[in-house]
């Protein structure tokens, strides 16, 4: 059994080849037969008409009717190359140029006047209105004939072997060679069509197997523009995406396990030092302890946002979509920083039309806008100003512009490209004990679930501002 697609390929193309070499044989033959035969059965009719005539120059004279027996018909059938046979007009034969009898098909056929695919269906002696009474073949032999009008009734008839096993034998040599000298061809044409078509799915397969056994440094090369090319292309970007998710995973540990090292090195000193009796004053005790809640607290807080992003990224969140008041929505957020923004001297504004409204899930749209917020009053300075507003685009379908805006200290350029990145937060930032640098990757999942776009913009000394593009609703539920 062949098991290589090359060899099936081959195996399949050859059997393609011989159906079509042999079809065409065989519909090429055919014609050729048909057509010599035709032609061969009208030589036999125009030599049958004028044996006839002959014939009948020597009945007219009676001097010369005894050269009329056997070996007269004997010898003008060896120089025409046929047989005669002279009948009378009751049907009997008598006369044959040859001494072997016919069989009997032909036989029948010669005196009933019966014959495969002749002129007329019946042959009646004695009739004389047509100059050839009998033409067709049976028995491996053409017949013709022709009336004698020198002997009322008699009719000449000339047999001569069918053409067909002689063209057959002419031509199936030749043509045996061509076809040969053709599948040869064919043979060679077919294996590097194979070759072609199987060499870079084997090439793939080759690469496929190297990046299951861990290297995924392995590209396939290019095929060209056809299927087994774009098979090529898509499998090198799914190799490419692959080998970017295990960084990222690789990445996420690396960087999970930084985050958490601090609190869990913090509160396994704590916790020995209290088992140890390091700490005999109560102060010092009640202190070691809120360290040990507060990096507990820090740790879970972690862990809690780091499952809410993959749940974000991985489809596992089920979207509630409806129409959401904006207005309504950043109100709240603003709420819970009011005190804070107070102690700060820090300025909270909001510029939203009342009847402004948005189509996604309330829940998640809060939490955007409440890590934006935080982010601004976390990186920002005291007495800043932080404005939310929002406007509807003209678009189709129509979109929301929601825009977070603070004063502060401004992002550095090179920062941009990686502020959604997971666990970034910079080098201004990297004593900060408050983040993990997952709250804008969070914004980022969220708006993109709702199919809308986040984009950052920030001036050093100036201040930042975020801009949130999400669909609009029209109606509220």
């Amino acid at each position: 059994m062949i098991r290589s697609l090359r060899g099936r390929l081959f195996a399949s193309f050859v059997a393609v080849v011989l159906v079509m070499v042999t079809t065409t044989a065989l519909a090429a033959i055919w014609p050729l037969v048909r057509a010599q035969r035709e032609v061969n059965q009208r030589e036999l009719e125009q030599l049958a008409a004028q044996l006839a005539v002959g014939i009948d120059a020597v009945y007219r004279r009676p001097g010369l009717r005894p050269l009329l027996g056997g070996e007269f018909l004997h010898e003008l059938g060896e120089r025409s190359g046929v047989r005669l046979l002279i009948i009378d007009p009751q049907g009997a034969i008598v006369a044959d140029s040859v001494e072997e009898p016919l069989p009997p098909a032909v036989r029948a056929a010669v005196t009933q006047g019966l014959a495969e695919g002749t002129r007329e269906q019946r042959f009646s002696p004695g009739k004389r209105d047509r100059a050839v009474r009998l033409a067709g073949s049976v028995g491996g032999y053409s017949l013709a004939a022709a009336p004698l009008a020198s002997v009322p009734g008699a009719t000449l008839v000339v047999l001569a072997p069918a053409p067909t096993r002689v063209l057959l034998r002419t031509l199936i040599p030749g043509l045996g060679l061509a076809l040969a000298a053709g599948l040869v061809a064919s043979l060679a044409v077919t294996w590097f069509l194979a070759r072609s078509i199987a060499g870079p799915i084997a090439r793939l397969a080759a690469v496929a197997d190297a990046i299951a056994a861990g290297d995924l440094s392995r590209q396939a090369s290019d095929a060209g523009s056809d299927e087994v090319g774009r098979l090529v292309r898509s499998f090198n970007t799914m190799v490419t995406t692959l080998r970017r998710l295990l960084e990222g995973q690789r990445n996420l540990l690396a960087n999970v396990a930084h985050e958490l090292r601090t609190p869990l090195t913090v509160i396994q000193g704590y916790a020995h030092a209290l088992r140890e009796g390091l700490l005999t004053e109560a102060p010092e005790r009640e202190e070691a302890l809120q360290v040990i809640a507060s990096e507990s607290e820090r740790a879970a807080r972690l862990l809690t946002q780091l499952l809410h992003l993959t749940r974000l990224e991985t489809g596992q969140i089920a979207l509630e979509r409806q129409p959401v008041d904006l207005a309504a929505l950043v109100q709240r957020v603003l709420a819970r920083h009011r005190l804070e923004a107070q102690q700060r001297r820090i300025t909270l504004t909001a510029t939203i039309p009342d009847a402004l409204l948005v189509s996604g899930d309330p829940d998640l749209l809060e939490q955007a806008i409440e890590n934006l917020v935080q982010n601004a009053l976390v990186h920002g300075r005291d007495g800043m100003d932080i404005v939310i507003s929002a406007r509807s685009i003209p678009a189709t379908p129509p979109r929301v512009a929601l825009t977070v805006r603070d004063t502060g200290p401004g992002i550095p350029p090179d920062a941009l490209p990686h502020l959604f990145d997971r666990f970034y937060r910079g080098a201004p930032a990297q004593n900060d004990r408050n983040g993990f640098g997952l709250g804008l990757a969070i914004v980022r999942e969220i708006v993109t679930l709702h199919g809308g776009t986040v984009s950052v913009a920030s001036e050093l000394g100036v201040g930042t501002t975020f801009t949130l593009e999400l669909p609009e609703a029209t109606v509220l539920d």
